[in-house]
């Protein structure tokens, strides 16, 4: 065999075996980097899910919020809505005894401009009243 052969198979077996020790510890290295990188992602993750959480859990507690304002709202706005239908009913009530009212002094005022009228008339043709 050639010296140069056997250095050149030496060298490559050298690198060979080399590469065979090395392989493993490589492989977990590297496997031991992709794990980290993994659940620094997750870590992430979870924290935005944490997050999301309490963001939903504070909108859950809003939105009973609201829809309990809005039922009190709803509620006084039936009521209101009563009151002002028994206010206007209560109002009409009125305006047509005032106007029962009115047409009575009015039917008052005419009788009592009869009668002046007629006193009048009397006086003037020198009658006494009845």
């Amino acid at each position: 065999m050639n010296p140069e052969k056997i250095a050149n198979s030496t060298i490559v077996l050298a690198i060979a075996r080399l590469s065979m020790v090395l392989a493993l510890p490589t492989i977990a290295t590297l496997f031991w980097v992709y794990t980290n990188w993994q659940e620094e992602k997750i870590n992430g993750i979870k924290a935005d899910v944490a997050i999301a959480q309490n963001a939903a859990s504070s909108a859950s507690q809003k939105a009973t919020d609201v829809s309990d304002r809005l039922i009190a709202v709803e509620t006084k706005q039936v009521q209101d809505a009563a009151a002002g239908a028994r206010f206007q009913s209560e109002m009409l009530s009125r305006m047509d005894r005032m106007q029962d009212a009115l047409v009575g002094l009015s039917n008052s005022v005419s009788a009592l401009t009869a009668t002046v009228q007629a006193l009048a008339e009397n006086q003037r043709e020198g009658r006494r009243p009845p």
